[in-house]
């Protein structure tokens, strides 16, 4: 049936004459006669001539901008399209051009635009020996929707993709060396996770170093007085962290309505997520066997994402997960088979932990808000170092999949945190020679004493009111 209603349209579009494929010409309603018009179209091209190249380069910077002209008239009670008076029609058309914002042209051909007229866009000609005719002239350019530049993916997810990327990675090349697994030469090989309890043991006793470390990092003070940095108002003026920085605008929420209270449980509870996660790793890790890998790696990863949540200020994060990032065992030796593969999994399970700390890290990092443009290349230089050590470890290791997921996730943490810094002003070293108030201190500088918090913060006085009479501060 669709068919046949087609085949009847074309034929009847076929039959249409070229007055009866016209529209009835308008611009926000307004109907007017048209007799002639042009238009211009084409490309906004970009010409680059080069010394001793005969030909250019063109660059096409988009379709250009349509200008529509339109000539035609108004007449008293058309036949055609109406409108009464001509003095009438003239006055709406005049007051449809004038009417600010965008309106809708019906084109005769073109159909309905979008579009503007510009200064001076319409003229409109009366003559003595024409009553009740003007003549008119549009000019129109349409227009688009306003819409701004943006990139296409966020810093933030990207990093953790790639921060993901590198967690299966480093599953895989554990699962591979531990566990067993398949290669283009072996159809199938088994594992050093063949000597049992030998293996078990080893992997515990590293687990169990890493969670000694995991457990300082949930106590550390530090993660509790940054609770108030995610309270707003006054109330975090001195302990703002990197979350609610007045420098730059925060990478994480905060809830205006929290209270100390709420935020003290909150972290109660974390840290509770912690030591459930601690728990299965060490279940996990206990249980390993040639169908549990996956089990295994799973917990390592949960572990890392409980350990990121219960630190509230990206800052202090990243400091913390260093330690986890450059987590070693002892090296254990031995000429035995059995030596041998407890060495083999003492190496892979500590890899595998680094990894999953240094993906962790990479993720604070996408949520780190620098205050200048010094801390974003330090930051960078910090999380980069880590990245650097297990590139080689990878390298030496044969952990291909790893090496290669390691670099992808440097270059993305030097382009976030180089492109984050690029607008942030370096630090500057300023001397006084007087103790003077922060308040003081920040009008002299930056004319704005709202900016005295962010002095307290960067010199850390004894008192606000005696600030040190040299410090570093930024330079704008």
């Amino acid at each position: 049936m669709s068919l046949l209603s087609d085949i009847i349209q074309i034929a009847h579009d076929s039959n249409q004459t070229w007055q009866d494929l016209l529209h009835q010409a308008s611009f926000r309603g307004v109907p007017f006669a048209v007799y002639s018009g042009d238009a211009r179209f084409g490309r906004r091209l970009a010409l680059h001539e080069y010394p001793g190249r005969d030909k250019p380069y063109i660059e096409d910077m988009g379709r250009g901008t349509r200008r529509i002209r339109l000539t035609g008239f108004l007449i008293s009670d058309s036949l055609v399209y109406g409108g009464g008076s001509a003095i009438a029609q003239r006055d709406a058309l005049v007051a449809a051009a004038e009417t600010s914002g965008l309106g809708a042209l019906m084109h005769p051909t073109l159909g309905l635009l979008r579009v503007g007229v510009p200064v001076e866009g319409l003229s409109v000609s009366e003559r003595w020996d024409m009553g009740r005719y003007f003549e008119i002239s549009f000019t129109f350019i349409e227009s688009g929707d306003r819409i701004f530049p943006v990139t296409t993916s966020s810093t933030v997810s990207k990093l953790d993709k790639l921060a993901s990327a590198l967690g299966v990675s480093a599953a895989l090349d554990f699962v591979r060396k531990v566990i067993g697994g398949v290669t283009a030469v072996i159809n199938a090989v088994e594992g050093v996770i063949k000597f049992g309890k030998a293996i078990v043991s080893m992997v515990v006793s590293v687990v169990a170093g890493f969670q000694e470390l995991v457990g300082q990092i949930t106590r550390e003070v530090r993660s509790i007085t940054g609770l108030g940095s995610l309270l707003t108002g006054n109330f975090s003026r001195y302990t703002s962290g990197n979350v609610s920085s007045a420098l730059v605008a925060s990478k994480k929420a905060k809830d205006s309505s929290a209270t100390m209270a709420d935020l003290i449980a909150e972290n109660t509870e974390n840290r509770a997520a912690v030591d459930v996660a601690l728990d299965n790793l060490t279940d996990a890790a206990e249980n390993l066997d040639a169908s549990t890998g996956d089990a295994f790696t799973d917990a390592v990863t949960a572990l890392m994402d409980a350990v990121v949540d219960s630190v509230a200020d990206p800052g202090k994060a990243m400091t913390l997960l260093g330690t986890l990032a450059s987590y070693t065992s002892d090296e254990f030796t031995s000429s035995s088979a059995i030596g041998e593969g407890k060495a083999t999994a003492q190496a892979a399970t500590s890899a595998l932990l680094r990894r999953a700390a240094i993906a962790a890290l990479a993720q604070v990092a996408a949520t780190y808000a620098p205050v200048s443009y010094d801390d974003a290349l330090s930051t960078m230089q910090t999380v980069t170092g880590y990245i650097d050590d297990e590139i080689l470890v990878a390298g030496d290791a044969g952990d291909d999949e790893t090496y290669t997921a390691l670099r992808t996730l440097r270059q993305a943490v030097v382009s976030a945190l180089s492109s984050t810094g690029a607008t942030l002003p370096r630090l500057e070293t300023f001397t006084f020679k007087a103790s003077m108030p922060a308040l003081a201190m920040a009008t002299r500088l930056y004319q704005d004493p709202s900016r005295a918090t962010e002095l307290i913060e960067q010199a850390d006085p004894i008192h606000p009111a005696f600030m040190p009479t040299r410090f570093k501060a930024l330079s704008s």
